[in-house]
């Protein structure tokens, strides 16, 4: 069963790179709704705790890749927004 959640992580994990690309390449953001990254982020914290609790390491690394990206791709919000 592991090896399902870890597959999950890895594309869960995927899926955050194109987007950090595209608006790190074209310095824009004006495509990305900001409430819908910052209620992510506040799931990914609730989710990461969730992980640790229950002693998940597929969970643990998924929520803190998805915290990561979603994290960075707000700097880049508020760096590059008009």
């Amino acid at each position: 069963m592991e090896f399902f959640g870890w597959v999950a992580t890895l594309l869960f994990g995927a899926c955050y790179w194109p987007q950090l690309y595209r608006s790190y390449k074209r310095k824009s953001v004006g495509d990305i709704s900001f409430w819908s990254w910052f209620i992510q982020m506040l799931a990914y914290i609730f989710g990461l705790v969730y992980g640790f609790r229950l002693n998940e390491l597929p969970l643990e690394i998924g929520y803190l890749h998805g915290l990561f990206c979603t994290v960075v791709l707000l700097i880049m919000y508020f760096e590059y927004r008009e």
